[in-house]
């Protein structure tokens, strides 16, 4: 059954292959080998590393500081990105009869496509170890494998049981937002403090008598570096590799209880809400004010993508993150800027505001449509351009990205970090510039790469991979006008020349705005019906995130 359902979602894949044409599949082609061609190269880096023969003192100090990076980044990359990689709808899957422990074990394995860039690089460095006759050379064929496909599981289950456990927090109503939080300040919190220096050299000592090291071999990124060292220091490679086992045993036990309790647990009740229009008279008025300004239809357009996007719970997290995340990231360098000034720390507030715009593109205009699903067949019904309907996500998305750049502003404020009413202006005409292309850039990927994205399930990717893809390859093309403006104030050292710059790159954002509207609209008509069943079509039982 397992092996028919697989078949399945192939079949659909592959229809959706054929039905994006040569073009899309060269483009995700390219971005496929432009991603794990760099990861080849950073296993060749660590292959060479680890073969050195006059580097073993070296090998044995830093590869259990690897092999805690790798699994740091095994673990939290998936959150920092605010997606959960492929994974089951577990819903869809209780109508088979399948058996649970099957369903756990293609969890598992559906695991790995998050995380075959590490997998590349522990393969990498188990080769060097393995033509290094320093720690055994081919004699340790059997202990260096033993080590790395124990750390891999162990990860893999651990990634699984994470994944369901932060998925059902998340869609707990009133908690997910302040999860979100806690997760990235916990990630951030020890470069804060070190960049701060609170606690300076003394916090750091009592860290290092409190907490074991990388390598301590009680740890399993400290055990599977002993395994495959062969280090007989503290604990022989033959304790080390059961104290791996052992820890792989622990997370497959976690990952199982969390997938059981995954699927018994329903999401759509843990969503609902029974909150109505009169209890939040505040709210309402604000989701009128567009009408003040636009007019009809296009004013009733706007107001139901607000209404809309605040109700989603993929949005809300999304939305929190661009002025959190993005302010505690990139805070340590303002703090820093405070002593040694540098391009990042006197443009802070500029920085996180086109690192917010960037991140609302996955929930809004990289992939407008995606939220609407089959409903969006009604901008083709309805009596009104099509155009209207781009132009009303683009405003609803514009609304929200300054509501990100304010609230930014507001923290900056609170915690006196010396942004002036001047940078808080500029933040939000250089973010508005840079909207413009970004929009257009959006509209055509909207229409093009349209995607159906469930509003209900919180760790959801956004758009479709090509979509996000187009996004990320144009982003820097996107911010190269409000670059130059930056670098012409740096050599004319003039604020007149910025803004006329600016200026220049405004009105060159329009007129792309414009053409790119035009010929989304025309691509709108033209694959009008491959639009809508792309956005009709159902996730399967397995779901790409």
């Amino acid at each position: 059954m397992i092996r028919a359902i697989l078949r399945a979602q192939w079949l659909s894949m592959r229809i959706f292959r054929l039905a994006s044409g040569r073009r899309g599949a060269m483009f995700s082609l390219i971005v496929a080998v432009l991603w794990y061609g760099f990861w080849t190269f950073l296993a060749a880096v660590a292959e060479e590393l680890t073969a050195a023969r006059g580097l073993r003192v070296p090998i044995e100090t830093w590869l259990p500081a690897g092999m805690l990076g790798v699994f740091a980044y095994w673990q939290l990359a998936p959150l920092a990105s605010a997606t959960m990689g492929a994974s089951l709808d577990l819903r869809k899957l209780l109508v088979y009869p399948v058996p649970r422990r099957s369903l756990f074990l293609v969890e598992i394995l559906l695991r790995i496509a998050t995380c075959a860039e590490l997998l590349l690089l522990l393969t990498g460095a188990a080769i060097g170890l393995l033509r290094n006759p320093a720690f055994g050379g081919w004699t340790a064929l059997a202990r260096v494998p033993l080590a790395v496909v124990l750390f891999a599981a162990f990860n893999l289950m651990l990634a699984a049981g994470l994944r369901n456990l932060i998925e059902r927090l998340l869609s707990r109503k009133g908690i997910r937002e302040a999860i979100a939080l806690l997760l990235m300040l916990v990630g951030v919190l020890p470069r804060l403090l070190m960049v701060t220096g609170f606690g300076g050299a003394l916090w750091a000592r009592r860290m290092e008598h409190d907490f074991p090291t990388a390598a301590n071999p009680f740890w399993p990124w400290g055990a599977a570096a002993h395994c495959m060292l062969g280090l007989s220091t503290g604990m022989r490679p033959v304790a080390a590799a059961a104290v791996l086992a052992a820890w792989t045993a622990a997370a497959y036990l976690f990952g199982r209880w969390q997938f059981m309790r995954g699927l018994r647990f329903d999401f759509q009740a843990a969503q609902a809400t029974v909150a109505s229009a009169k209890a939040r008279p505040f709210a309402e008025r604000l989701y009128r004010l567009p009408s003040l300004v636009l007019p009809d239809p296009l004013c009733a357009m706007v107001e139901k993508e607000l209404r809309s996007l605040v109700r989603t719970p993929r949005f809300r997290l999304v939305f929190v993150m661009g002025f959190s995340f993005g302010l505690v990231v990139w805070l340590p360098m303002i703090l820093r800027g405070r002593v040694t000034h540098s391009a990042v720390s006197g443009n802070f507030l500029a920085v996180v505001s086109l690192y917010a715009l960037f991140l609302l593109a996955q929930v809004t205009y990289g992939n407008a449509f995606g939220f609407d699903g089959s409903a969006a067949q009604l901008y083709f019904l309805a009596p009104v351009a099509i155009s209207r309907a781009l132009a009303a996500k683009n405003i609803a998305a514009a609304i929200f990205i300054f509501l990100e750049i304010a609230a930014v502003a507001a923290a900056c404020t609170l915690l006196r970090l010396g942004i002036s009413s001047g940078q808080i202006a500029e933040a939000f005409l250089v973010t508005a510039i840079a909207a413009l292309y970004l929009l257009g850039i959006g509209n055509l990927s909207s229409v093009n790469y349209p995607r159906h994205m469930n509003a209900q399930r919180v760790s959801a990717g956004g758009g479709g991979g090509r979509a996000q893809g187009v996004l990320f390859l144009l982003y820097p093309v996107a911010l190269l006008p409000v670059f130059l403006a930056y670098l012409a104030r740096y050599a004319f050292d003039n604020q007149a020349v910025f803004y006329a710059v600016l200026a220049c790159a405004a009105a060159l954002g329009a007129a792309i705005y414009w053409m790119a509207m035009e010929s989304a609209v025309s691509a709108a008509r033209s694959r009008r019906e491959a639009i809508l069943a792309e956005l009709s079509r159902g996730e399967g039982p397995m779901v790409t995130e």
